[in-house]
């Protein structure tokens, strides 16, 4: 974390002149030959200026082994004072709050072999209206919810048990005296190994984002770094207020967004103005055939496509449980 004298983007300069390809590939080079990546700031924009130009040369970098290791952090880059580059600043000793988390539908659910009981089980109600529907989309959730917390909360854990085990057992067999009995116990080891490792490397696949990797490649290391990293973006651990002062606790930030967007949003009113069908009938309009078209009724054909032309990773919850299952029993 410093000054590295250099800029990383063509926007990391303003009033000055332009940036050129040749100032950057020197240093993204060295970031990517390292395996750097640089963490979030909030605060001031540019790090150094000389009162008429200004730029982000003052950085902090980190590798995947700090991500991995390390709780989500952003950098404060505060007010420069009577220096020409503003300080950077990491908070380390912040305890992080813990809140209760959303659930996520995971793919290797659907592998489990009471998957289709927990869903018909769950499923108790008449489709006789959308209420049901999303009575019956909540009870499956909740059942869901329960089976996942019941058997893939400690993945992790258990891959390291398994390889732990499969170690113990491989250093056994280095003697000439190998029982069957011991080359079932490593087959079943590995088995149990191999399909614990693609439900690791799925769950962080999903978490983490990363479409553009395909499973079986051992990449949990980049997934578990890239989820940090998407954990850290969607943190807001310090806010700016209208009058230029840092909010940094919890509440006070809750305070401030929900204040924000009561006054974009204005105040209450008894009556809304009815709305003056010749001034919409100026605008764009549909036709008769496109209005009929929005009403046309739908078969069961067509819920079928529109489910499975949706990708595993992109269906909210209950839909992904469907989903999932059409997919994968053929119904």
């Amino acid at each position: 974390m410093g000054d590295f004298n250099t800029v990383r983007d063509i926007e990391d300069r303003v009033n000055g002149t332009v940036v050129q390809e040749n100032e950057i590939k020197d240093f993204r080079s060295l970031m990517e030959d390292c395996s750097l990546n640089e963490l979030g700031t909030v605060g001031r924009t540019y790090t150094w200026t000389n009162s008429h130009v200004y730029s982000r040369i003052d950085r902090a970098l980190v590798n995947a082994h700090w991500m991995i290791n390390m709780p989500p952090m952003q950098v404060h880059v505060m007010d420069p004072q009577f220096s020409d580059h503003s300080p950077l600043c990491i908070e380390l000793e912040a305890e992080p709050e813990h809140k209760g988390r959303p659930f996520k539908f995971f793919n290797c659910l659907a592998e489990h072999p009471d998957f289709d009981s927990v869903i018909r089980d769950s499923w108790n109600k008449e489709n006789k209206n959308m209420k049901d529907i999303w009575n019956n989309l909540k009870s499956v959730k909740v059942a869901l919810k329960s089976l996942n917390t019941r058997e893939f909360t400690s993945t992790t854990s258990k891959v390291q048990q398994l390889r732990e085990e499969l170690a113990s057992i491989q250093a056994q067999m280095r003697t000439t005296t190998i029982t069957d009995t011991m080359f079932e116990s490593e087959k079943n080891t590995k088995k149990q190994l191999e399909k614990w490792s693609k439900i690791e490397e799925s769950i962080y696949r999903k978490r983490s984002r990363i479409q553009w990797l395909q499973l079986g490649d051992s990449n949990t290391a980049f997934f578990f770094a890239s989820m940090k990293g998407k954990v850290a973006q969607n943190q807001t651990k310090f806010l700016q207020d209208d009058k230029g002062r840092l909010i940094s606790k919890t509440d006070d930030i809750e305070q401030e967004i929900v204040g924000f967007y009561k006054e974009l949003l204005g105040s209450s009113t008894n009556s809304i103005p009815a709305i003056d069908p010749r001034i919409m009938r100026k605008g764009q309009v549909l036709t008769r055939s496109q209005q009929l078209q929005l009403i046309a009724p739908f078969t069961n054909e067509d819920v079928r496509k529109a489910l499975q032309g949706i990708g595993d990773s992109k269906a909210p919850v209950g839909m992904v449980s469907m989903h999932t299952s059409t997919r994968r029993l053929g119904k």
